[in-house]
């Protein structure tokens, strides 16, 4: 299937690694141009040079940047529209807030999640849909996580910003369709990264288990029987920045081996 991505350009957040990695290398791969921003210059320049290796030089700008920081998003979009003129994809993805008893959680550290989760994103989006409005086409993708649909032990950071980001991306949606834009959610369940083992590793002490206890009971959780690999996501954030998903917007779309058990899901 061609995705018709080759041109594309795209902005992929927090793609030095994990989930933001395995999108831009999907983009890339399918022919897209990748923008790829993290905090870590060693990390990036690493992923950058992978990237490189199977596209070309000129598909991959690495920038350093914290997208916490209202002055990096800017940054980071000045340079996409300084290299390649346009942004038609932007995915918004982001490292989660620490985790934690939702009730030790301080002001300082709901303002600081949601400068994160939500902030970020809509930041963003707000300088790259007019130019998307312009062109009648656009693609934006926001990475969140299944605990919107289904909260899980003691994140709840994590949960709160992210399901105002859900709620915000609906409404975003409903704006935008008739300019040729989709708005679209990905929910990971238990994929392979590093953030996954954090929390398992949080849990783990939380629960009184170790690191392996914890893992064997939230596998046991995934009727798939695995955790997911982050390239499945990417290559469904790719879909989902194709041409092919023109009709899917407003949705939250959950790739967790089976793992939420609700039926709204």
């Amino acid at each position: 299937m061609d995705l018709e991505l080759t041109g594309k350009i795209a902005i992929v957040g927090g793609s030095s690694k994990g989930i933001g990695f395995a999108a831009a290398h999907s983009i890339a791969r399918e022919g897209g141009k990748v923008t790829i921003v993290a905090r870590h210059g060693d990390e990036l320049e690493a992923a950058a040079t992978r990237l490189r290796a199977q596209a070309s030089d000129d598909a991959v700008l690495a920038v350093v940047g914290d997208l916490a920081s209202p002055e990096d998003i800017q940054r980071v979009f000045d340079e996409t529209v300084a290299r390649w003129g346009r942004v038609d994809i932007v995915v918004n993805n982001l490292g989660g807030p620490p985790p934690g008893d939702l009730m030790d959680f301080t002001d300082d550290q709901w303002q600081s999640a949601f400068d994160l989760s939500f902030s970020s994103a809509m930041r963003m989006n707000r300088l790259v849909l007019p130019g998307m409005i312009e062109r009648q086409h656009g693609r934006v993708i926001a990475v969140l996580s299944k605990t919107i649909k289904e909260p899980e032990d003691r994140l709840g950071l994590s949960t709160v910003a992210r399901s105002a980001l859900s709620s915000y991306s609906k409404l975003l949606a409903q704006d935008v369709a008739g300019n040729g834009i989709t708005v679209n959610n990905v929910l990971p369940g238990s994929v392979a990264t590093d953030r996954l083992q954090s929390v398992i590793g949080m849990q783990a002490k939380a629960n009184d288990r170790t690191v392996e206890e914890q893992e064997a009971f939230r596998l046991a959780s995934v009727p798939a029987g695995r955790f997911g690999d982050p390239a499945e996501l990417g290559d469904l954030i790719a879909f989902l920045a194709s041409a092919r998903a023109g009709f899917i917007t407003a949705q939250n779309i959950a790739a967790d081996g089976g793992q939420i058990k609700g039926l709204s899901a």
